[in-house]
């Protein structure tokens, strides 16, 4: 991840790199910070291509039940419900 994306990120929390990846990827959690915690600040605040390259479409997929409710934004979360209903994500995956 770039470092300027990974500050868009996690501005207003004290955390490195590293540990945001790891809790981002499910490998860490630090107190209420965790996976679903760290897709939505994900989804909130990158562009849905830089979204895309650190999110796959099944790891959005599988915790899209949890972060769905957390989305603030209506567009952001509408705009990712027709994403997951276009591109089924195959179970060979």
């Amino acid at each position: 991840m770039k470092s300027d994306l990974f500050k868009q990120l996690v501005w207003d929390y004290n955390l490195t790199q590293d540990e945001f990846e790891a809790i981002l990827h499910g490998k860490k959690v630090l107190g209420n910070m965790n996976q679903s915690w760290a897709i939505v600040r994900v989804l909130e605040n990158l562009n849905y291509y830089d979204a895309m390259n650190l999110i796959t479409l099944n790891m959005l997929r599988d915790n899209w039940s949890k972060v769905k409710g957390q989305l603030f934004n209506n567009s952001i979360r509408n705009g990712y419900e027709f994403l997951l209903q276009r591109y089924p994500v195959s179970i060979t995956e």
